[in-house]
């Protein structure tokens, strides 16, 4: 019955999506539902005798699910009644020990939503990543390139169709879920809340894993056991950091990272069973009411956090499907336009300084934009892997840029939103987007003349470094090496780790040696010990950098230009 279900509902599909059709008639066989239909009863199963079995079965011991006060000779010695803790078991009238029932279905609840986070997010982003790595691997994602469909369509189809036993799976979990939630007085909307947050998550997860898959296809099968476990280690990094939260989070820019995790949205649903925070013992809801965006306590109301979080996903999962269908299209271009990463960075910009500026106490603000600048150092490194185009793109490039015709052969213009053309200019752009939004906060903030002048400097002179990053990675694209691009990623990795590992090491504080520091990933640490005579030598050192790899860049692609004619040339005179 079951499964001539499954063989008409797939029938149905096919005609709206033909891959997604593909992918359900090759997984939805009968040994596979059925297995994984038994293991998911049996995990609820076990699941629910595990929490039968912490329920208490005799009075006088104490047990978190109990509601009772231990007698004051409990202790062996009398005892103030303020300090006799609850949770200890008595009996009722009736000689039935109370509990507390919807604490534990609530413990019940969280314990399965955590669960499915971490199954659909890891588990299907594992499956995704393999199934492309091996349609990559076999030659077969070029003839789906070949078909008519659209790359939207093709990804929805695999995004919904490879994943599909383990949307089964938390499928036949979803009763318990909904039953565990209701008896613990949380209110069906805010769970299907939950459920809304969590299938909008898994677009962002999914389709960061199909990026992922696309553009490190040089990794082969090691492709999904590292996006997988990136994933991972950030939602138990971000696990810990929700139940730990009692009043507050960081009060940093790494607050923005929670806006990520579906399960920040389980503080609302817990708040809502209105039961005591020592009876529930987790997921308090103090440290959602003290977040703030620009100052603004947006997460106090339940709909406006909810929304806030569904935006952020919307967002990024829109900047991700530009570089999807891109990328898709053709392997060789870019991951995103100039023109879209001018977009990605105001985005970035614009929220995470919000979170940047959530407190305004003056010994905590300084930090804050030392953070800020990290964040904006992975920024920066993302869009010169993102924008820096092909050896052979650049040559074409080079070669070919004149024979456009005079009216649209505008340098500058090509330099900043052509695809082809090298992404210094780009990312200086970019760059320049991200410090001249970031000033403003330093000057109306309260921070002291020092510190205003130490960030100030510290913005401008953390571009330049970034800078000098993408334009040695042009440099070394632009080589013959065969392993250019694992060249490049090495010395850039090097260069930005090696210095900082070896100051730990020796201990270099950034108070010795600051001109060394200026040079290195972080130079924002160092710009409050440098003197005028330091920074200004970094600085004109950083320019130097600038116009000298920039100028041998130049060079090589007029070489690259010239040698073709050259060729043409010999060729004509040959005939």
């Amino acid at each position: 019955m079951l499964t001539k279900f499954f063989s008409q509902l797939i029938d149905e599909v096919g005609e709206w999506n033909p891959q997604l059709f593909r992918e359900l008639k090759g997984r939805l066989k009968s040994r596979n539902v059925a297995l994984v239909g038994s293991l998911s009863i049996l995990g609820q199963i076990l699941l629910f005798l595990y929490f039968k079995g912490l329920l208490p079965h005799k009075e006088g011991i104490p047990n978190p699910y109990c509601v009772g006060h231990p007698p004051a000779d409990w202790y062996g010695y009398k005892e103030p009644s303020s300090y006799i803790p609850n949770n200890f078991c008595v009996k009722d009238l009736l000689g039935n020990i109370m509990i507390m029932e919807d604490v534990w279905w609530l413990h019940i609840f969280i314990t399965m939503s955590i669960m499915g986070i971490f199954s659909l997010l890891v588990v299907g982003s594992y499956m995704l990543i393999a199934d492309l790595s091996k349609e990559e691997r076999n030659s077969t994602l070029n003839f789906i390139r070949l078909s008519p469909q659209s790359a939207t369509k093709i990804f929805v189809g695999k995004m919904l169709g490879v994943p599909v036993l383990v949307y089964l799976f938390g499928l036949m979990a979803i009763p318990l879920h909904i039953w565990a939630g209701l008896s613990a007085n949380i209110p069906f909307p805010l769970i299907l809340s939950f459920y809304l947050v969590l299938a909008v998550s898994g677009i962002f997860f999914y389709s960061a894993a199909a990026l992922f898959s696309l553009v490190s296809s040089s990794l082969g099968s090691f492709q999904a056991w590292l996006g997988s476990s990136l994933i991972f280690f950030f939602l138990l990094a971000m696990t810990g950091m929700i139940f730990e939260a009692n009043s507050s989070f960081s009060e940093t820019p790494f607050d923005w990272l929670v806006m990520f995790y579906p399960g920040t949205v389980l503080i609302y649903l817990v708040k809502s069973t209105f039961l005591a925070p020592n009876s529930v013992g987790m997921l308090e809801f103090n440290a959602l009411e003290n977040l703030r965006w620009y100052g603004q306590t947006l997460w106090q109301n339940t709909s406006i956090g909810i929304g806030f979080i569904v935006l952020n996903y919307a967002i990024w999962s829109f900047w991700i499907w530009q570089g999807l269908k891109r990328r898709f299209h053709n392997p060789l271009t870019t991951v995103i336009s100039k023109s879209h990463s001018y977009g990605v960075s105001a985005c970035f910009v614009i929220l995470n300084v919000g979170f940047a500026v959530q407190d305004i106490s003056k010994s905590r603000l300084e930090d804050n934009f030392q953070i800020l600048q990290l964040f904006n150092l992975i920024l920066f490194f993302i869009l010169i892997a993102a924008l820096t185009p092909h050896r052979q793109t650049l040559q074409d490039w080079s070669r070919y840029r004149h024979q456009n015709p005079k009216a649209t052969r505008n340098l500058w213009a090509d330099l900043v939103m052509g695809d082809k053309s090298p992404a210094v200019l780009a990312i200086a752009i970019n760059i320049g987007l991200v410090t001249l939004y970031t000033i403003p906060s330093i000057f109306i903030l309260p921070l002291n003349s020092s510190d205003r002048m130490s960030s100030l400097l510290g913005l401008i002179v953390s571009g330049m470094v970034a800078l000098i990053y993408a334009s040695i990675t042009q440099l070394i694209v632009m080589s013959k090496n065969n392993k250019r691009g694992l060249i490049a990623l090495g010395t850039i990795a090097g260069l930005t780790f090696l210095p900082l590992i070896s100051f730990g090491f020796f201990g270099i504080q950034p108070s010795e040696m600051t001109l060394m520091w200026l040079f290195s990933a972080l130079p924002s640490v160092a710009t409050e010990y440098a003197s005028s005579s330091v920074l200004l030598m970094g600085v004109l050192g950083q320019l130097a950098a600038i116009a000298t790899l920039n100028l041998q860049m130049t060079r090589l692609l007029r070489k690259a230009g010239m040698s073709e004619t050259k060729t043409l040339l010999s060729q004509a005179q040959t005939t």
